[in-house]
């Protein structure tokens, strides 16, 4: 029996949450499945003696793989997707925050959003407060931002859910959510690639040893997501939120229903009200925020598995059409439209600025 061992390889806990994720997942099935986790010091270490034939798999987060993958080793699976979403560590919601609250938020896109919410917010970023020497995205790191909280230096922190799961002593923590049944809050769509955790193994490895314990959904969601993030230019990659799902029909419904809206239920319900698919249906999202916040260009696309292809490219040219159209200045004009103000025939600034060293 110890001949068909597999061997997954990971370093220590990191603020990605892939560590926790595979160490729970061979717990969770040692009864059944002969499997041991070993701890390399890092990344490069794990990859090293995959490529020794050493261990079998190495679990890794997206970001790993984008900077290690190389032409002898693939991913072979993905276990079921984590939260993606962020959350705010604050003794209150985020809506009842005192004026001016400092509040630490070091990613791009999550201070935009933060901003969307509460133009008043103080949003500091983590070199502006003292965190000694601590690594980026660990468990140091947030002790030390969770002591910056308590003792009343800031008033909170946005950090990836992973991280939060480092704290010894767990305190209120606030999702910031996508929202899609409540429209009259705040949605925040997350930073592309959060919440995965892969599991990559040399070139030819039998697939099927790991197959139940890989999630299907979870590597069809992370392809899209990845085709997605390789789809928008470099520099708009921090500022851009990506989140793609699969979602039951039922689930749709209902929350079409909450939402009054009447697009989504005929277009799913025929005149018999009868639904006219009733096919699991991918929902994919893509929302790029203005420097104050205070402008997003977003779309939407939810349509049949099958047709995934298709809904990708219209996600993304409806996304470049309205970021064009945002960003660009709007020209005087001599041709007058019926019924419009004057003020519609005059040049007009753009609307949304992605830098901040953008003419305002």
């Amino acid at each position: 029996m110890d001949s068909e061992r597999l061997v997954f390889l990971s370093t220590s806990s990191h603020g990605d949450g892939v560590r926790q994720q595979v160490e729970r997942v061979l717990e969770q099935r040692s009864k059944t499945f002969d499997a041991v986790l070993r701890q390399t010091p890092a990344i490069e270490d794990a990859i090293a003696l995959l490529a020794d034939g050493v261990g079998d798999l190495v679990a890794m987060s997206p970001q790993n793989w984008i900077d290690h993958q190389n032409d002898d080793i693939a991913i072979m699976g993905l276990l079921s997707r984590r939260e993606p979403t962020w959350v705010l560590v604050s003794d209150d919601k985020p809506e009842y925050l005192v004026k001016n609250a400092r509040i630490v938020c070091h990613h791009p896109l999550l201070q935009r959003q933060m901003h969307r919410l509460r133009q008043d917010l103080d949003l500091l970023m983590k070199d502006e407060v003292e965190l000694g020497e601590s690594e980026f995205d660990s468990r140091e790191e947030i002790e030390q931002l969770e002591a910056l909280r308590t003792e009343g230096t800031i008033d909170g922190y946005v950090v990836k859910r992973s991280q939060y799961n480092l704290l010894s002593s767990k305190t209120r923590r606030h999702t910031l959510g996508l929202h899609k049944g409540s429209p009259e809050r705040s949605h925040f769509v997350p930073p592309p690639l959060n919440g995965f955790t892969l599991l990559v193994g040399r070139i030819g490895f039998p697939k099927h040893k790991i197959e139940h314990i890989i999630d299907p959904s979870a590597e069809f969601a992370y392809r899209i997501e990845s085709a997605l993030l390789e789809s928008i230019p470099s520099d708009l990659v921090e500022l851009t939120g990506i989140h793609v799902e699969q979602r039951g029909v039922g689930t749709i419904l209902r929350e079409a229903k909450r939402n009054n809206d009447d697009w989504t239920m005929t277009a799913m319900i025929n005149p018999e009200k009868k639904v006219r698919d009733s096919s699991t249906r991918v929902e994919m999202r893509i929302e790029t925020l203005s420097v104050d916040g205070k402008v997003s260009a977003c779309a939407e696309q939810i349509g049949p598995i099958e047709k995934h292809r298709v809904a990708m490219i219209n996600l993304l040219q409806e996304w470049g059409s309205m970021l064009t159209t945002l960003t660009s200045e709007h020209a005087a004009t001599n041709r007058r439209v019926w019924n419009m103000p004057d003020e519609f025939h005059e040049e007009r600034p753009a609307m949304m600025h992605l830098h901040s060293d953008e003419s305002e």
